[in-house]
This record gives structure tokens, sequence and C-alpha cells, in this order.
């Protein structure tokens, strides 16, 4: 598509090619509302075009986050904002369910009043219904579906279908397929010969990185599914560090990518002293190594990692967290603690309650990628 006009004159022409050089580098929140200028605007800004440009301008954003409560309740934050607050995000799609999150996009299920699916961009709220067709009355269970989209490759999206065989009610091994759905072509196609997994394997919330979707299984070995050699392996082993006075117990798990590495980030304690371990997955995937172990003190009741960010400097790499009545970061660089959120004035407050799980937050970046 060119955004040249027969209609106008050279001269228009050029100012318009000198517009739209000047609104791609402007940030997702203004075009939104540039959209509403003028009709010429607005045919300027929506061309798919133009989303996918401004996408590849803005790689390098830091994620935004949204939250789910009960009750189809959401949140927008911002965690590396002064003054950050939940914000009431409302969805376009009836009753969702975040399934998963890429880079700027989201797979939600929306199970009233009859159970379908879309994906769905937080940020323009466009949506794409797809059905998730099975022609073989083998694998009749659905045990996972994840998203794969990487705008710096390709415009388009896949979604990644892990269906399971009926079994026997006393085996602890399942027969799997996996299945993939291409945006280009919108069709499904069958993209590995089946294979076995444990029943208590995982393949909801795969984390998408290095054009894979991996699974996070601990204690066991961490799955993955390499969507560019069609096979599925074995991530290496995540030693969990030792606590700095003692053995500890590894008491809580989460795997995230944050600035094109994949980390298995690990909460140990040890009589209520609490430790982080950040690991990060070498690229020939080969091992985990050791980034960050640092204590952070005492912490009474529950406690709940929410998003690792990192950056190109060591100054950006900040754990967010929550224990009960509030949201605090924790800054690996000089090892200090900042309270964000204050959620004791919040309706859905509980005393000596967790209102977030790890699961509960989904990690996007402001885009106008087009679905």
């Amino acid at each position: 598509m060119s955004f040249r006009s027969s209609s106008v004159t050279g001269s228009i022409t050029w100012n318009d090619d000198m517009l739209i050089e000047i609104l791609l580098w402007l940030p997702t929140k203004s075009l939104t509302r540039f959209k509403l200028v003028s009709k010429h605007w607005l045919s300027l800004i929506s061309a798919p075009q133009f989303s996918r440009l401004h996408t590849l301008r803005h790689l390098k954003l830091q994620p935004s986050l949204i939250l789910h409560m009960h009750a189809s309740q959401f949140f927008y934050f911002h965690p590396l904002v002064d003054g950050a607050k939940l914000i009431p995000y409302h969805f376009t799609i009836p009753n969702p369910k975040i399934l998963t999150s890429c880079n700027g996009l989201l797979l939600l299920q929306s199970d009233y009043p009859q159970k379908d699916y879309y994906v769905y961009n937080p940020t323009t709220k466009q949506s794409k219904k797809f059905s998730l067709t099975n022609n073989d009355h083998k694998y009749t269970s659905v045990l996972g579906l994840n998203l794969a989209f990487d705008p710096s490759k390709s415009p388009h999206y896949k979604i990644v279908c892990v269906r399971g065989a009926e079994r026997s009610p006393s085996s602890a091994l399942q027969y799997c397929q996996i299945k993939v759905y291409d945006s280009n072509t919108q069709s499904w196609k069958l993209c590995l010969e089946p294979f076995i997994a444990y029943i208590t394997t995982q393949f909801s919330h795969g984390v998408h990185w290095n054009n894979a979707i991996h699974w996070e299984n601990h204690p066991f070995h961490h799955l993955y599914f390499d969507l560019d050699k069609n096979v599925i392996r074995s991530l290496p082993y995540a030693q969990t560090p030792c606590p700095a006075r003692g053995e500890g117990t590894a008491c809580h798990f989460h795997l995230q990518e944050s600035n094109g590495h994949l980390h298995h980030l690990m909460i140990m304690s040890e009589l209520g002293d609490k430790s982080i371990a950040v690991l990060e997955l070498t690229a020939d995937y080969l091992q985990w190594s050791l980034k960050y172990h640092d204590r952070l003190g005492w912490f009474q009741g529950m406690f709940r990692i929410l998003n690792f960010t990192s950056g190109d400097s060591e100054e950006m790499h900040t754990l967010v967290f929550h224990v009960p009545g509030k949201m605090t970061a924790y800054k690996f660089l000089d090892k200090s603690f900042k309270q964000f959120v204050d959620l004791t004035n919040q309706t859905f407050y509980q005393e000596d309650a967790l209102q977030f799980d790890s699961r509960d937050v989904h990690q996007f970046c402001e885009s106008l990628a087009p679905i």
C-alpha cells in the first residue's frame, strides 16, 4: 500500500509524506487521539502499513501491565512511571479471560454466552475471532493455547494449540499433539508428531522467546516448542541457589521474557527471610546463568512476583512484587525498595490477603500492530 493519493497535488502529497514521518515518531496514545483530528488523519494512522512501520520504530518500549481481578475486573498499570496507579481497563470482548500476552497482543477466551477465542490489541481495542478447528477425534482436550508474535520479524502472529488424547485413569502419561494457526494463511496446521508428556505438565501460560513457546514446570524440566525447527525439547534444569545462611526452601517460581532474554525468577525463604534469584538462559539453550541473588529481608505471610523489568542498563533492572495491601519495586542496582501502589483504599482490598497472583499479570507494549 502506498500513502500517496492520486487525487491531490504533488505539493500536498509531499506534505503527507512529511506528516507520516512525523507521526511515526509519536507515542501510541498520542496517535490514538490524533485519529480524531480529521478523516484524513484517521485514514493515515489506521493504514496497515503505517501501523507496521510505527510498531517497528517502537520495539524497545518498556512494557506496561494488565492485572486481572475476579469478576472480570481489569486494571492497567505501568510499574516504572512515577506516581503509578491502577487504572480500570475495559475490554470490548464480553467476559474475557486473558490466556497469554505477547509483544502488544493478547490471547483472550470468552466463556459467555459461548466459549469463543480472540486475538486482541489492548491499545487499539481491535480484535479478531478465531475457531479451534479439530478433525482428529482422538485429541479432544485443549491443554493450552499460546501466542507467538515478533513484530521485528513479521507482522503476522501464530497461535500454538496443545491438545491431549484421552488416557486411562491409572496412567501418569498422556499423548499430545501441537497445531499452529498462522494469521497469514488463516489456517491451522499439524506441526508435530504426537509426543508423550506427564499429565502434570502445564501447557498454558507459555512464554514466547526466540520464536519458541516455553512452559514453566518446576521442579520438572521446562519444555519448549521451537516453531522454526518444529521440535519440542527440554530446557536445562534451573538450579536453585542456596541462601547465604543456609539451605532454605524455594517457594515461588516465575518464567518471563524481558528485553530480549528469557529469565527464570525464584523466591527462596529461610524462616521468613526472603531472597530472590534471577537466572538468564544462554542463547544456545545450554544453561541458566545467575544474574542476581539478593536478600530481600523479612516478609511475613504471602509474597508474589508480578514482573521483572530489565533494560539496556542495569539501572533499569527492577522486580515488581506484591504483598498484602501494596505493590513494591526492588531495584537490583542499589538494592532499594519503593512502594508503587497502596491497595488498602481499593474496594477489592482484603486484609492479609493477596489480590493478585503472578498469572493474573500480563505485560504488553503499547502498539498499533494490526491483527
